[in-house]
């Protein structure tokens, strides 16, 4: 069966002198993967067209039963030029593929908030912006469409809302009052408005906000820990180092 949807390239992995494993996020088909015949070669028709975090129109080609999909035909809809020529934006745009990849599997149903999600981080990231809040507000924007949202604001014990000195459960879901504090542990309360701003403000307006020296750091620690609990399986974000030695470095 041929089939035709916008996509994302998340990762190129080299199947043979010639071809390219493709992992995609589609509009169509959410996670999939597709060889890339011939796509190493000089002449190929290809060259140019399926480069890392592009966004393109894939012509592919589905066997029912098979996860690996053939891509025929690709034409470019956002070449994302800036996505692997600037080192932050590069390494913004890696961190969150990564992220992607480990909330969404392969067989999942497609979403097109997902898909729209991605499109926003990549274009912001493409314009230059600050990686980490956008990152950082992506990754809780896909922990909600993937079902494991958090609570900013009502305790998740008891359903008090939180004053001063907040603390937080990840396996409760979310921050916990005073009075329940002996099931979470504290949170500095940036965090915790960041992360409730980020649930209900735009990535845009996000990438604007300043936290203090180490405080996204810490922010997406604890994004790492609540969906590792939440996942049941230890998050491996190779970007993550790049990122925090970006930072270091003063990008």
């Amino acid at each position: 069966m041929r089939v035709s949807t916008p996509a994302f390239v998340l990762r190129r992995v080299r199947w043979s002198e010639s071809s390219l494993i493709l992992t995609l996020y589609s509009l169509d088909f959410g996670r999939a993967s597709a060889i890339v015949k011939g796509a190493l070669r000089p002449n190929s028709r290809f060259l140019g067209r399926i480069e890392l975090f592009s966004q393109g129109e894939f012509q592919l080609s589905r066997r029912e039963g098979r996860e690996l999909d053939t891509a025929t035909e690709v034409s470019v809809i956002s070449h994302n030029h800036m996505l692997r020529t600037g080192f932050s934006s590069f390494a913004g745009a890696g961190l969150f593929s990564e992220w992607l990849l480990a909330a969404v599997s392969h067989g999942n149903e497609p979403s097109r908030p997902v898909y729209c999600l991605v499109e926003q981080v990549f274009g912001l990231l493409e314009e230059g912006v600050a990686p980490w809040p956008v990152v950082c507000g992506g990754v809780v924007r896909l922990l909600q469409l993937s079902g494991h949202g958090f609570s900013t604001d009502i305790c998740v014990a008891c359903g008090a809302e939180i004053a001063d000195s907040p603390c937080w459960s990840h396996s409760g879901g979310g921050v916990v009052c005073g009075k329940c504090g002996e099931s979470g542990f504290p949170v500095k309360s940036g965090i915790i408005s960041f992360l409730s701003r980020a649930g209900n403000s735009s990535l845009e307006s996000l990438s604007r906000v300043r936290l203090w020296p180490g405080g996204y750091i810490q922010c997406h620690s604890l994004l790492k820990e609540y969906a590792q609990v939440h996942f049941e399986h230890r998050l491996l974000l190779k970007s993550e180092k790049v990122m925090k030695e970006m930072l270091d470095a003063g990008h």
